[in-house]
């Protein structure tokens, strides 16, 4: 305990000694020193020795009063005298003390009272503060008790909710919420409570609450413990947030409608490059061969000069196409296209390699090149990205053959690439200039090319969340560095089993694309090929025959068949038995909305649309794979397979085991979807019954093919939404019904009664 003394001038003797060793002392006589004290050290008392009866006394308390701050002050005179004591306890003395009747000890415990006083009047007044603070900063405020009866009201919940203090104090809380909702609200809060029962407790929630009048509004409701273990009350503050909400819901409308704006912008700008692309190449192909037949019509006949201008005229007319052509690639790029992409950057640089190899025999150039790691990006970009960069570093070479040095090094989620040359190097000015469009730092005659190959790479990098920057020196060569997102380890997990895929098409075109997709994935499989309907379903025959053959784990059909066409074998593989479980994909000229619910009704298990990509293909059958085998082989989720979930999670003709696994996907649209599936067992529909998402147990209420318990696991469910969903349901009960007409909700009830009418008609 540190006490500072103030002694009277008059007095000066040092009278306060006091022996305790857990008190230090320190004596001052003037309001200077006492100052200087304060702000030096930390003060927990300070006693007045004071001798004065006058109003000299009364000053200098009053004065020491004014810059002690939250200090107490204790009075220790030698006058025995009440008024005197009590004016002083009024000027805000903590006590008054008489020297010859308070001794040592008294001393003593009288200065830790005050110390233990001042600390709790300081607390008390910050709480008074804080709560004044809270009761007017929100629209409402109260205290409850643990059975959410409310103790008290301000004045700004009578205003805001309209009913007098008197009126609503000991009722519930839930008097605010709308009929509804308060059967939740209670349980939720209830049960919050008993989940905390020991130390505090704080929480908030966005609902909404209903004025006396009926109006509602949405609320933010807060809630904090006060008070001793097993005595507690909560402090309850209400805050409107109709404005922000309406802000964040014009702001997130604002977002959509630019969003929106911003892919038709994008859709447009490529279908503009598209038909100018083709516009533009139509006239050129014209010049061009018209030159072309000049160019050989006059060979021999005309001077050196005509004979130039002929030759300009072609090489113009290349480079224009050039130009074009790049242009569109530019245009074309998209991040969207590599949803799901493993790309393996080994087989990429072997590609380019291919491509190159005349350069680099020509130049005799030297490549050291590091193991490449997979990336998320599609493949053509990649081989498009690299083949700019080392093709510059072999055209901008310098004296010395091109040594080309490339590796790469994992940072974060990301790929750090380096391409290092021995070239001509750029100089520092330019560095950023030669990713623009167009840019060039050389002439065509020395160095000929479009000027874009850098800003096709620029623009693979960034939109995939990239960047791509160089390092160089004039003579010294270049380095240029990119990041590309690494491919998940997902995304590289190696099938367990091979897939044994029936592909029944008879285009040879399209055999070899789909090909070509199979052998660009990582999938581990066996392929067949039937020409005809006919063949698909004799290939079918005799491997339910053999011993030796296997029945295909997919099959692939094309319907524009010969012999038998798509459709006819689709009905002989539905109403097999032994082939009814095969999932069938079915290839499709078309993408259009309507000709996928053609393609739903003609009962296959998904369509794939032509052309046919790796990744369309590797991600379907990835995932039919994984839903239909007990043991998950992993598999990437984008939105290539989200849309293939919802499709089978809403077939009737999807396999049950299949429905099994999506009725616990972790996506709740999907499991809504399945929740509305007529083919669901009893079992996957008293799971979904059960389902944490109140949407996905609407969905459930939907289903015509319910079973009773189900229907009266929905009816007891904890939702008022549910309850009122089921209530509609074709084939709910009437005894169920009955008992929903007496549900708390009125809602509810009012539309069970509905539905009884309705029967009772």
């Amino acid at each position: 305990m540190n006490v500072l003394v103030v002694e009277d001038a008059f007095l000066a003797q040092k009278s306060c000694v006091l022996s305790d060793p857990g008190i230090k002392t320190t004596f001052v006589q003037t309001i200077e020193e006492m100052s200087r004290q304060l702000s030096a050290s930390i003060i927990d008392v300070i006693l007045l020795d004071i001798s004065q009866l006058d109003s000299t006394g009364m000053s200098l308390f009053s004065t020491i009063r004014t810059q002690a701050g939250e200090v107490p002050i204790l009075i220790l005179s030698i006058h025995d005298d009440r008024a005197l004591a009590l004016e002083f306890v009024k000027m805000g003395a903590q006590e008054y003390l008489v020297k010859g009747i308070t001794n040592e000890d008294s001393l003593t415990r009288s200065l830790e009272f005050a110390i233990e006083r001042n600390r709790l009047a300081i607390e008390l007044r910050h709480r008074m503060e804080r709560m004044k603070v809270l009761e007017h900063s929100f629209d409402g405020y109260m205290t409850v008790d643990s059975q959410l009866r409310i103790t008290e009201w301000n004045l700004l919940a009578e205003r805001t909710f309209g009913w007098q203090r008197d009126a609503i104090l000991g009722q519930s809380l839930a008097r605010i919420i709308p009929s509804y909702l308060r059967r939740r609200f209670l349980k939720t809060f209830k049960s919050y409570f008993s989940a905390h029962d020991r130390g505090p407790i704080k929480t908030t929630t966005d609902i909404t609450v209903e004025t006396r009048s009926g109006k509602r509004f949405p609320a933010e409701l807060g809630i904090f413990r006060m008070g001793a273990e097993g005595k507690s009350s909560y402090c309850v503050y209400v805050r409107d947030i109709t404005v922000s909400k309406k802000s964040n819901e014009e702001l997130e409308k604002l977002i959509h409608e630019r969003t929106e704006i911003l892919k038709q912008s994008n859709e447009q700008l490529q279908q503009f490059a598209k038909i100018a692309s083709h516009d533009l190449q139509e006239p050129l192909r014209a010049v061009q061969g018209f030159a072309t037949l000049l160019a050989a019509g006059t060979e021999g006949k005309l001077d050196k000069d005509c004979t130039e201008f002929i030759e300009f005229i072609v090489d113009g007319t290349n480079r224009m196409r050039q130009l074009i052509n790049s242009i569109l690639s530019h245009s074309q790029i998209n991040a969207a296209d590599s949803l799901n992409q493993v790309t393996d950057c080994n087989s990429v640089i072997d590609e380019v390699l291919a491509n190159l190899q005349e350069s680099i025999e020509a130049t005799k150039a030297n490549l050291d090149i590091d193991s490449m790691p997979h990336v998320a990006v599609d493949r053509s970009q990649v081989v498009q990205l690299f083949q700019n960069l080392i093709g510059n570093a072999i055209k901008y070479k310098g004296a010395s053959p091109p040594w080309i040095t490339i590796s790469a090094r994992p940072v974060t989620h990301q790929w750090l690439f380096s391409v290092r040359d021995n070239g001509m190097g750029i100089e520092q000015q330019y560095v950023d200039r030669i990713f623009d469009m167009f840019s060039r730092l050389n002439s065509k005659t020395q160095y000929p090319g479009t000027g874009i190959g850098l800003a096709i790479c620029k623009r693979i990098v960034t939109s995939h969340g990239g960047s791509i920057w160089v390092e160089s020196h004039p003579g010294q060569g270049s380095i240029f560095m990119f990041t590309l997102p690494a491919a998940k380890e997902e995304r590289t997990t190696t099938m367990k089993k091979t897939i044994d895929i029936l592909l029944v098409e008879d285009t040879p075109s399209d055999v070899r694309l789909t090909e070509e997709a199979l052998k660009r994935s990582n999938l581990m499989y066996e392929l067949s090929i039937a020409v005809d309907g006919a063949e698909a379903l004799e290939y079918l025959r005799r491997a339910k025959q053999s011993n030796e053959r296997k029945l295909p784990d997919i099959i692939l059909l094309d319907l524009n068949l010969p012999k038998m066409n798509g459709h006819e074998v689709l009905h002989e593989i539905k109403n097999d038995p032994s082939l009814i479980s095969i999932p069938v994909v079915l290839l499709t000229v078309s993408d259009r909305e309507e000709d996928v619910q053609e393609a739903l009704r003609s009962k296959m298990n998904y369509y794939v649309a032509k052309p046919v990509t790796t990744e369309k293909l590797s991600t379907l059958i990835r995932a039919i794979y994984d839903l239909n085998n007990e043991e998950s082989c992993g598999f990437p989720r984008g939105d290539e397979e989200m849309h293939m979930r919802l499709v089978l999670a809403g077939n009737p003709h999807t396999s049950l085991i299949a429905l099994s696994k999506l009725a616990a996907d972790p996506h709740h649209r999907v499991r809504s979807r399945v929740a509305e599936n007529i083919r669901l067992s009893k079992d996957i529909q008293t799971k979904l019954a059960q389902d944490p998402e109140a949407e996905v147990r609407i969905s459930l209420c939907e289903n015509r093919n319910l079973s009773p318990s189900v229907l009266e696991l929905l009816v007891k469910d904890e939702s008022a939404d549910v309850r009122l969903a089921v209530s509609a349901s074709l084939n709910i009960t009437v005894s169920l019904l009955k008992l929903l007409s007496e549900d708390d909700n009125v809602y509810v009830s009012a539309s069970a009664l509905k539905s009884l009418s309705a029967i009772e008609r």
